[in-house]
């Protein structure tokens, strides 16, 4: 593992501008967009959209949601989000936007058992194996989908206290973390748009100031 490691970061890709070339630092390495493509491609299509004159759009890449406008009928967009110990399509809650992503990580979909340990597919760059923070979800709520697509990930192998340092630091960024002793917490600007549904009785909401 400690070779594998070796070969993981940002640090390891080296650009020259120049050239307009891009190469790895060290042999062994390879380069994955797994963790924003999702969000890129729905940046993409609102863009088309938007050249085409669209005024009211909706994608979904499974996971990566992106709007544009309000609903034809003038209301925000109802955007569900899954709840982690139930079936696909069930929602723990809902948030409503407009001209906005929303893209949540977690690890209750993609996963394997093995004497009884789950594996997970969002793995921690520090150790290589599958992040074991003490979140179960991250909602991530913002305008550009590549970056909230990149910072649900991120945020998820953090865990809930540097994910909320790292979302404050962008400008009109929310949130939805839930942890795995079933509470949810909400960053200030999403609080007012965000509603449990039925099926989250479990769950303890907080709202952070």
């Amino acid at each position: 593992m400690s070779k594998l490691l070796k070969l993981v970061g940002y640090k390891q890709i080296k650009i020259d501008d120049a050239n307009g070339m891009a190469g790895l630092a060290r042999q062994g390495g390879a380069v994955d967009l797994g963790g924003i493509a999702k969000g890129y491609a729905a940046d993409a299509c609102i863009e088309l959209y938007k050249s085409m004159n669209v005024k009211s759009a909706f994608v979904n890449f499974g996971g990566n949601v992106k709007t544009l406008g309000k609903k034809p009928d003038g209301n925000d967009w109802v955007i569900g989000i899954q709840h982690p110990h139930k079936q696909r399509g069930k929602k723990f809650g809902v948030v409503l936007v407009s001209n906005k992503s929303v893209v949540t990580s977690g690890a209750y979909e993609r996963y394997f058992v093995v004497n009884g340990k789950r594996y997970h597919h969002i793995l921690d760059c520090r150790t290589g194996w599958p992040s074991d923070s003490d979140l179960e979800s991250v909602t991530v709520i913002c305008e550009n989908s590549t970056q909230a697509d990149a910072l649900s990930t991120a945020a998820f192998v953090m865990g809930l206290e540097k994910a909320m340092e790292i979302i404050d630091k962008f400008d009109e960024t929310d949130a939805v973390l839930v942890t795995k002793d079933k509470k949810i917490y909400l960053t200030k600007g999403i609080k007012n748009n965000f509603y449990l549904t039925e099926s989250s009785s479990e769950y303890s909401c907080y709202a952070l100031a």
